[in-house]
């Protein structure tokens, strides 16, 4: 059993090189960037499918978290939060904080987004939130936390930095 101090992410790093493929932890671990992501992101909206984008995420993270979470034998609901916390600003994605976490609802807010500021860098402030992928990672945290199946969850994004506030605010529900 691992013992954790002050609730730290454990990250084990390697990377093979006949397959060009990082794992953190034993998992796949895809190192983006913020140029990349913000085409992908235009171009989901563009088709009108950004769900998949938020379902993609979910679907990564969600396996990832709950590995985790069983691995290291963890229950304390605080712990676990931390935990993917840290692993959100550890994969460069952004510094997350939950305001409340809740058997059927919580909020969660971004003091930073790495998706948000790569898009105002590229194209500016825009109209309507483009974090799905943060959306993603959130639904995938609140169902691993809480042992719930994938997709238990919906989160909304209703504060955006790429519409020009200071944080975003994704107000999480269960479907």
């Amino acid at each position: 059993m691992a013992v954790f101090k002050n609730n730290e992410l454990i990250l084990e790093h390697s990377f093979d090189r006949s397959t060009k493929r990082h794992y953190l932890n034993g998992q796949v671990s895809v190192l983006h960037c913020h140029h990349y992501s913000t085409l992908y992101t235009q171009l989901a909206l563009d088709a009108q499918k950004t769900a998949l984008l938020a379902e993609s995420a979910e679907e990564a993270f969600y396996e990832y978290l709950a590995e985790y979470f069983d691995k290291h034998n963890l229950a304390a609901i605080a712990t676990k939060i931390d935990i993917a916390c840290q692993l959100y600003a550890a994969i460069g994605l952004g510094k997350m904080r939950v305001n409340y976490l809740g058997d059927d609802s919580g909020e969660v807010e971004l003091l930073s987004s790495h998706v948000d500021s790569g898009w105002i860098k590229k194209w500016s402030t825009y109209d309507a939130p483009v974090n799905y992928i943060g959306a993603g990672y959130i639904t995938a945290m609140f169902s691993a936390v809480l042992a719930e199946q994938r997709n238990a969850f919906q989160a909304n994004e209703t504060q955006s930095i790429v519409m020009g506030a200071e944080t975003s605010i994704f107000n999480v529900v269960r479907r």
